[in-house]
């Protein structure tokens, strides 16, 4: 991630200036101990499946990854100029940590690891992402998901 006095003028004063987003119906519920939770992964890479339709810069919809697609077949379509994608070409876990997540779930520190994860284009504006959101949820609700692990890229 580029540092703010590294960024052109232009760009830092439209970071400096950006407006967050209150979203005033957010839902908060207790966290739950670490063996009953049923995990997804959501990721904001802009990650995609290798052959599929590349995700334009805009898009608020996000895209699901069965476990059962290998680690080598997803790309990150994530189209800000200034993100580092070294770490993600050397290990994937670093920005979508599926291995870990089942690792965790076969040691019984977690109750259970998703069979689907998701990834969203990180450069589009929550307020836009919203409907995508709750139909995430819904989605997860219906799968027995219990707790999503977002990872911010």
């Amino acid at each position: 991630m580029a540092r703010l006095d590294e960024l052109t003028a232009n760009q830092r004063e439209g970071l400096e200036t950006l407006e967050c987003p209150s979203i005033d119906d957010a839902a908060f519920v207790p966290a739950r101990p670490l063996n009953q939770c049923r995990v997804a992964l959501i990721s904001s890479a802009g990650l995609m499946q290798r052959k599929a339709e590349n995700i334009p810069g805009d898009s608020a919809d996000y895209r699901p990854f069965d476990n059962a697609c290998p680690d080598r077949d997803i790309l990150m379509n994530h189209v800000s100029i200034n993100f580092d994608r070294t770490a993600f070409a050397e290990d994937i876990n670093t920005v979508f940590p599926r291995a870990i997540l089942k690792e965790m779930a076969e040691d019984k520190v977690i109750e259970k690891a998703a069979v689907r994860h998701y990834a969203f284009m990180g450069a589009t504006t929550p307020e836009k992402m919203q409907s995508n959101v709750l139909r995430l949820a819904d989605e997860l609700a219906a799968a027995n998901i219990n707790t999503a692990c977002l990872l911010p890229v």
